[in-house]
């Protein structure tokens, strides 16, 4: 499965992303989901950071604090990957 992270927001509004090929299936994918969703979307706070995830079932906004010890390595990687976006 490919995935992909954004970060938007900021005090300088700025998106960066990241990508990614995992070996998860798409239930392990739902559940992961459920436990760091959140309702938070862009422009809900000023200045504020906003993480969403890009998947083949479409786009989430994500709460990093929440990632499960099984998966922290994997998005750690992606954090510390993301890139600028330019357009």
């Amino acid at each position: 499965m490919h995935i992909t992270l954004f970060r938007r927001g900021g005090i300088i509004p700025v998106t960066r992303k990241a990508e990614m090929d995992v070996d998860w299936s798409s239930e392990e994918m739902s559940e992961l989901l459920k436990v760091i969703g959140t309702d938070e979307g862009p422009g809900q706070k000023r200045d504020a950071t906003v993480y969403e995830l890009e998947t083949n079932a479409g786009t989430s906004t994500i709460d990093l604090e929440k990632v499960p010890a099984k998966y922290k390595k994997t998005f750690e990687q992606l954090k510390d990957n993301l890139e600028i976006v330019k357009g």
